[in-house]
């Protein structure tokens, strides 16, 4: 029985954001097809049930039993008295609340907007659109078929009846498949939460800036940019066209964000400026850990240390970069993040609503990097959520993803009619 099968056990190991939601993969002839079942079990992982459906040319690349496996549900790879179609995707209880088709070919691409539907992929996305099934299209094949003026006019003539397509990595000559994080980000703004922010526009900075002590040496902190990419990979799910200004990060931004890349606070302070200034955003989320001091008088050289008992290391305050967005774009809803230390609930509402205030944010997120796990580094956390009256929401320890969502959803809420 498929609620017995083994592969069952990791769902809703890494969150919940799909939990009750059915899936179905389309997985077409591309050699992208090998990345199908860690697709589907990222899926799985986040709480969804995955239904896989395979063309022919699918199946002589990746064996249907692999995806059996991933999954725990038998694999369709034709169509037949069982109408498996509709079964999915029809006028029928339990149907999908999403198709993905991951990897979808240029022939794939064109049958479904041409209307054809001569697999067991193409039958199922015929019937899911007929139905009003959101469907996600992740594209992969080589760069000169993707760049096919027929192909681009396609996919243009599909985004306009609703379709959505994540889009490829240009590498290699090759138009590769989007990465798994952000497919799986991608389905949970369309089957969870829609697409709220579309036409609005999201910055976020993230990751931690350096210091330089000499031109090896830095002073530095131990944020990774996961919340931060996280944040960005949500607000492009839900809708929203996102631009990253990164300082050091660990994780890879989704590419279809624009991004900036900087080291120093100096620099993140400019960027975060000019990109205020000289572009309209809704929304400015500050999530990176920028430093607070910096040293009076950089090394032009590798400071010596032969011989050496100490150092004096003399550092003066870096500026404020959340102290000056309302300067630089008074209308754009400010999201301050803030790490405290051991700090209780009621001392961590109190710090978080005065450095509101100090900022003139709108709202602010603050963690606490004194809890078990810490806030740095870690692939979860836990928020609390300040607005400028007092009022907080305490979004309790989860993925970052999660939070992100969470997060964007008050945000929302409280932007309103704002921008």
């Amino acid at each position: 029985m498929d609620e017995l099968h083994p592969s069952l056990d990791i769902t809703g190991s890494d969150g919940d954001l799909l939990k009750g939601k059915k899936i179905a993969l389309g997985v077409t002839g591309s050699v992208a097809a090998v990345r199908a079942a860690d697709l589907a079990r990222a899926l799985m992982r986040q709480g969804a049930e995955v239904r896989a459906v395979m063309s022919d040319a699918a199946t002589r690349i990746v064996h249907p039993d692999l995806l059996h496996w991933a999954t725990g549900h038998p694999v369709v790879t034709k169509l037949t008295g069982a109408v498996e179609h509709v079964a999915l995707a029809g006028n029928v209880p339990g149907r999908a609340d999403l198709i993905v088709v991951a990897p979808a070919t240029a022939n794939v691409i064109g049958k479904i907007a041409g209307g054809i539907d001569d697999t067991p992929v193409t039958s199922l996305v015929t019937s899911g659109l007929g139905q009003g099934i959101p469907l996600l299209i992740v594209p992969a094949m080589h760069e000169s078929m993707y760049r096919h003026p027929l192909v681009l006019e396609n996919i243009e003539k599909l985004k306009r009846i609703g379709v959505s397509f994540l889009m490829p990595r240009l590498e290699e000559g090759k138009a590769k498949l989007a990465e798994t994080e952000d497919v799986t980000a991608a389905a949970v703004g369309l089957c969870v939460y829609g697409r709220p922010l579309a036409g609005k526009r999201v910055l976020v900075s993230l990751g931690r800036t350096v210091e330089y002590l000499d031109p090896i040496r830095v002073v530095t902190n131990n944020s990774s940019g996961k919340m931060g990419a996280a944040l960005v990979r949500a607000a492009l799910s839900l809708g929203a066209e996102a631009a990253a200004i990164a300082g050091k990060i660990s994780v890879p931004l989704p590419r279809a964000a624009k991004t900036i890349s900087v080291s120093t606070g100096r620099e993140m302070f400019d960027a975060v400026k000019s990109e205020l200034e000289t572009s309209t955003y809704d929304v400015f989320v500050a999530a990176a850990a920028v430093g607070d001091w910096a040293p009076t008088s950089p090394a032009d050289k590798k400071i010596p240390t032969a011989g050496a008992k100490k150092i004096a290391l003399e550092l003066e305050p870096a500026p404020k970069i959340v102290d000056r967005v309302k300067e630089w774009s008074p209308r754009t809803f400010l999201v301050a993040f803030r790490a405290v230390h051991g700090l209780s609930r009621e001392e961590l509402v109190t710090d978080g609503l005065a450095r509101l205030k100090k900022a003139k944010a709108d709202l602010i997120a603050v963690n606490d990097a004194a809890r078990p796990g810490g806030a740095f580094e870690a692939d979860d956390d836990e928020l609390t959520v300040i607005a400028p009256d007092g009022s907080s929401v305490h979004l309790p320890a989860a993925p970052k993803l999660s939070l992100a969502f969470a997060l964007l959803s008050l945000v929302r809420e409280r932007a309103g009619g704002k921008s």
